[in-house]
């Protein structure tokens, strides 16, 4: 039998919390490697079908996207009064959406990034592979 956490310890979260958390989050971080240089950005994310969703204007996170590379969707969230919070890290392959009805279904969901979404046309789909999260306890 595991005995229980101890305050400061780190605690697994399973699969379908760490989802929740990822809905919750206000804004992600996007690591991907292009061409031998690693890069981590801040996106907006949508989870829809079992996958993340995010929007981009041409660059860097639309070439890691176009390269079917993997990828990494990370977010988080702590209070520095006490000292508790998770991380959730979920990875995948990236890929531009093309489909239009994928694309109105996304539309119709309530989504607003921060920046000015018609900068951004192109949406890219995260097909999640792997999910994990860690929380720290302190009671």
């Amino acid at each position: 039998m595991k005995p229980p956490p101890r305050p400061g310890d780190l605690v697994a979260i399973d699969p379908d919390e760490c989802v929740t958390l990822l809905e919750s989050a206000a804004w992600a971080r996007l690591a991907f490697s292009l061409d031998g240089v690693p890069s981590v950005l801040p996106i907006n994310i949508l989870l829809h079908d079992d996958a993340i969703f995010f929007r981009t204007a041409t660059g860097s996170k639309l070439a890691a996207a176009a390269g079917s590379g993997t990828v990494a969707v990370q977010a988080d969230s702590g209070d520095p009064d006490t000292r508790e919070g998770w991380s959730v890290l979920a990875q995948g392959q990236a890929s531009i959406v093309t489909d239009p009805e994928v694309e109105e279904a996304l539309l119709a969901r309530p989504f607003e990034p921060w920046a000015i979404p018609d900068d951004k046309p192109f949406w890219v789909r995260v097909e999640v592979e792997h999910i994990t999260g860690r929380r720290i306890v302190r009671s």
